[in-house]
């Protein structure tokens, strides 16, 4: 057989598979069960995504400030009062080390690839762009561990804020976003931190409620915001449940002081939030009721 007849078999074999894996995997691709988000080596939502979240928060505060900030210092001339003369007898500086000057380099590099030099102010290019990057870092550092309180709270004020948020339905992506995240908290039983953004995200949903109240045809009604108090309730009582499991297993001892101060400034938070929750959904309800027609007698 002569070499041309070969190459034009094997190039046609090749074709007709190719069709018939196009045809194939069609369905496999238009199927949302089959679209999961992309998580290399399993580190999304594992130990090592809740170290790696934790560690996200100040690159993403530094990120965002990096083009916002003012322009550095001004080379502009400026008289000074020429320095006294140094007495003769002095004995000048020693010069420093090696690694003394090796260690001022780095820092200064360090700060300048910080610093914004442009003397113009920052146009609104750029900064939608640095808000959409803050926002992607965001998201990113939630996947690492969606029960992760402040970096579910910063994604979310990312949202819900028109100003900062760069992508349209704000309100209906933060709804997902914390209905989402309570899901995965409360499968979490082995730490109480996750039952208080449970609990953040509850109350989340409720301001949301609350604002969409404002438009002429409102979309929740009093009952489900009663039925989103309550599931509030329940992740609090939650906190409370696994707290009181640490006590018994001295868990909590392995935290730092810093960190137990939070858990129990956060538990008081949002039960003040909680409270204050409630007063709008009763005068809700109220007015519900005042507006209904009369039954008939």
């Amino acid at each position: 057989m002569s070499p041309l007849p070969s190459i034009v078999l094997s190039t046609g074999l090749i074709g007709a598979g190719a069709l018939a894996w196009a045809f194939a995997g069609r369905p496999l691709t238009a199927n949302p069960d089959l679209d999961v988000p992309l998580n290399p080596l399993g580190i999304n939502r594992s130990p090592y995504g809740e170290v790696f979240a934790m560690a996200m928060q100040g690159p993403i505060d530094t990120f965002y400030d990096a083009g916002t900030s003012s322009a550095g210092p001004s080379h502009e001339h400026t008289t000074q009062a020429a320095p006294e003369e140094k007495p003769a007898t002095t004995p000048e500086p020693e010069p420093p080390s090696l690694n003394a000057r090796l260690g001022s380099l780095l820092s200064s590099l360090d700060e300048a690839c910080e610093l914004r030099t442009n003397p113009n102010r920052a146009s609104e290019a750029l900064k939608r762009h640095l808000r959409r990057q803050a926002e992607d870092k965001l998201r990113f550092a939630y996947q690492l561990d969606p029960s992760h309180y402040g970096n579910y709270n910063s994604l979310h004020f990312f949202l819900t804020e028109p100003e900062l948020g760069t992508r349209p339905e704000l309100t209906p992506s933060a709804a997902k976003l914390a209905e989402d995240t309570i899901q995965y908290c409360l499968k979490q039983d082995d730490d109480p931190r996750p039952a208080l953004t449970a609990a953040a995200a509850a109350t989340n949903i409720l301001h949301l409620m609350f604002s969409d109240q404002l438009n002429a045809t409102p979309k929740y009604s009093p009952a489900q915001m009663r039925q989103c108090l309550s599931l509030l309730d329940h992740c609090l009582a939650r906190f409370t449940s696994i707290s009181l499991e640490w006590d018994q297993t001295k868990h909590w001892d392995l935290l730092s002081p810093q960190r137990i101060a939070e858990c129990a400034e956060r538990f008081q938070f949002i039960g003040k939030i909680r409270d204050a929750a409630e007063k709008t959904v009763l005068r809700i309800e109220a007015e519900a009721r005042a507006h209904q027609p009369p039954a008939d007698i």
